[in-house]
């Protein structure tokens, strides 16, 4: 397979367009002469699937098969983080070495749902030595240890979708 701008490489017998294995790499409109007749526009940017739901979406960038390039990975990292907790807390606590107490007391806390996650996920990071200077948490860092933890099945065997039964 190729992208866009490949494709038009290859109709305008030139090289005049870079193109590399992963999306994003064409910033801005170009347009690139064929012959005296054809021009074609290349531009920046893919036409996604219609995905039946949000939450397919997320579960591909989960596994990897929506590349990182494409979603913000601390976004994508929170929301799987949040499925976790909700659904497999004890491969978190066995993960990442935290309490049920430690989880229970940061999730029952009035503060948004998204603050007391992020917190969880700040703690996370501190204990995989995401640090930066200052000694703030990297938010990206911890994110891709997350992703990397779940795709490489170190949390254990994880379902993200259920068949639903049927009435």
């Amino acid at each position: 397979m190729f992208g866009k701008s490949s494709f038009i490489n290859r109709v305008a017998k030139n090289n005049n367009l870079e193109v590399a294995n992963r999306p994003g790499v064409t910033k801005k409109k170009q347009w690139i002469r064929v012959n005296d007749k054809i021009e074609l526009l290349d531009t920046p940017g893919v036409l996604w699937p219609k995905f039946e739901s949000e939450q397919v979406a997320l579960n591909l960038s989960f596994t990897g098969t929506i590349k990182d390039e494409i979603l913000p990975v601390t976004e994508v990292a929170y929301q799987l983080l949040k499925f976790l907790l909700e659904n497999y807390r004890s491969s978190i606590i066995e993960r990442y070495k935290l309490t049920a107490d430690y989880i229970e007391e940061v999730l029952s806390k009035p503060e948004p749902e998204n603050v007391n996650i992020y917190e969880i996920m700040q703690n996370i990071g501190r204990k995989r030595g995401c640090l930066m200077s200052g000694g703030n948490i990297d938010d990206e860092k911890t994110s891709k240890i997350i992703l990397e933890d779940f795709r490489s099945g170190k949390m254990g065997k994880i379902t993200l979708e259920t068949v639903k039964e049927r009435k």
